[in-house]
């Protein structure tokens, strides 16, 4: 086998700089190459600088060359070369063709380069599910808190220094917790307990449905090298998601109809303005929220021209596919009484501008905004639980929509298709049951305890008992008493006719000789009814059925 070879490599320089080879002056140098070289298929090819390292290179070259020459080369043979991060450059340009948010896309990238670097994989060779595994298991345990110095109250740059973060970082964070402050400005500090809620914060690791993000991204970058034949199989096949459920720190509540409509109410009387919209424009926001169901994104994006409120028979409002999080444009019915406010809301606004814009939805202060109209509706933001704190922040109307949907008797189907879900898990994260929701469905359940024969009714019991009726309200052979039950039709010839279930019917059948006679009845041991007969017609009631006409009247039931 030949050996691996440094270049030879020539420089011309002048003064100590390089400069062209016919430069006159110039002097000539000679020097090897920092790498080794190695000639496969009559091309020299770049190895490395460690001659035992480009020695195996050179000799894994040779050998796919000569599977190449009788066609059993290694198709990936070139992409194995290219490093992770080139690779994540040509995925992120692929989420980009498809139309995905750029939002999307830098979150995606941000998560999969977290890992490759945590796990310190460059090469696709190098990915190894388990140690992606230990890397995903080391972001969910706890880190190690730092040392609160000494004192009761702190500057906000201290606490910030501490932490590591920014100074925005640390005013938002006390604000979205509603941790204490003390002054404004210059003069704001933090309470000793305050900053200890934000260490024990920042210290806790990542829940398991951050964790489920990593997952879900790495997930989607390598199946990706699947279909564009970069890679032959998936290295981190085995990787799956976690229970989200176990430990929710951010769950959801919906809010009641009655709060809801607190809620807007206090909304409308509001004030105060937040980035731009007026207690008037975030009133339609929250009802145009809670009456389709909508994000937070997909709202601020809606411009007059998406409502078609005019046509009071269907309105309708039409989310384009660019800020739906399908990517599919959708058509979704209004409620009457929505439709009704935004049709005179919705006048005068600038055709083709967003009717709720600014910068609200794009920073995620939905949270922010909403919370300071449930502390003026005395709605609290959070109540507990069962498992933690339940938040009633912007996207809880999304829960509340489906969940009031849920409980107006929609069927799940439906509701899939109001939300836009792909399958029906989604919808049934959104539609809460609570334990009054659960009471009232069992008790619609029937009554399964049989019930005791009263005092000296026995021999009665028994009666029923051996006539096969003690389960009916009347007689077996008169049709039964109410709608709804089996009933029995009129022996006709000897024979008896078959019984069938379901409402009788008020239109009576055919009458064929005097074998059946017609009766109109209700139950008469109930209403102490006394039969009047007419010919061959017996009137209790506008029920119909037909008896035998030689068992007119019954002796087992008085009929």
């Amino acid at each position: 086998m030949a050996e691996v070879t440094k270049k030879q490599i020539v420089r011309w320089t002048l003064n100590g700089k390089r400069v062209p080879a016919n430069t006159p002056g110039a002097e000539k140098h000679v020097e090897l190459s920092a790498k080794w070289y190695g000639t496969v298929n009559g091309k020299p090819v770049p190895l490395c600088s460690d001659k035992g390292k480009a020695q195996k290179m050179f000799a894994a070259l040779v050998n796919n060359a000569a599977l190449a020459s009788v066609g059993l080369a290694d198709p990936f043979a070139a992409q194995k070369q290219k490093s992770l991060d080139d690779h994540l450059k040509d995925y992120a340009g692929h989420l980009e063709s498809k139309g995905d948010t750029p939002r999307h896309i830098t979150l995606t990238v941000a998560r999969v380069t977290a890992m490759f670097k945590g796990c310190e994989f460059l090469l696709p060779a190098d990915v190894e599910a388990g140690r992606a595994s230990e890397w995903l298991n080391g972001i969910r345990r706890a880190g190690v808190a730092p040392a609160i110095p000494p004192g009761e109250t702190f500057t906000p740059s201290a606490v910030a220094e501490l932490l590591d973060i920014s100074g925005q970082a640390v005013r938002s964070a006390v604000k979205r917790h509603s941790l204490a402050a003390v002054g404004n400005g210059k003069a704001r500090r933090y309470p000793r307990a305050t900053v200890e809620a934000l260490v024990e914060r920042s210290n806790r690791g990542a829940s398991p449905e951050t964790v489920n993000h990593y997952v879900r991204a790495v997930r989607g970058f390598f199946r990706w090298m699947l279909a564009a034949k970069r890679i032959g199989a998936n290295p981190l096949e085995t990787i799956s998601l976690v229970n989200a459920q176990v430990e929710v720190r951010r769950a959801r509540r919906e809010l009641a109809a009655d709060e809801l409509r607190a809620l807007l109410s206090a909304t409308r009387a509001s004030k105060r303005g937040f980035r731009k919209l007026t207690g008037e424009d975030r009133f339609h926001l929250y009802l145009t929220a809670a009456g389709t169901g909508f994000r937070a994104r997909a709202l601020a994006n809606l411009t007059p021209g998406d409502f078609d409120v005019n046509d009071t028979d269907a309105p309708t409002v039409t989310l384009a596919a660019r800020f739906n999080k399908s990517r599919k444009a959708k058509v979704q019915p209004l409620p009457a009484d929505v439709a009704a406010e935004l049709r005179e809301y919705l006048k005068g606004k600038p055709a083709g501008q967003p009717v709720w814009g600014g910068t609200w939805a794009k920073d995620n202060r939905g949270a922010e905004m909403i919370r300071g109209d449930l502390e003026a509706a005395s709605i609290p933001y959070s109540v507990e639980g069962p498992d933690g704190p339940e938040y009633a922040d912007f996207h809880a109307l999304r829960h509340s929509y489906l969940t009031l949907g849920g409980r107006s008797g929609i069927d799940l189907r439906t509701l899939m298709e109001l939300a836009g879900h792909s399958k029906p898990e989604l919808t049934v994260r959104y539609s809460h049951r609570r334990l009054y929701d659960l009471t009232g469905a069992v008790g619609k359940l029937p009554n399964l305890v049989p019930e005791k024969p009263a005092a000296g009714k026995e021999e009665q019991a028994e009666s029923l008992r051996a006539t096969g009726t003690d389960g009916d309200s009347g007689c077996s052979l008169v049709a039964g008493n109410h709608v709804g039950t089996r009933r029995r039709l009129a022996v006709i010839g000897g024979e008896e006719a078959p019984q069938e279930d379901g409402p009788q019917t008020l239109e009576p059948p055919e009458i064929r000789g005097s074998e059946r006679v017609f009766v109109e009845k209700t139950s008469a041991r109930t209403t102490g009814l006394e039969p009047a007969t007419t010919g061959s017609t017996v009137r209790y009631s506008n029920q119909l059925s037909y008896v035998p006409k030689d068992r007119l009247f019954c002796d087992n039931c008085g009929w």
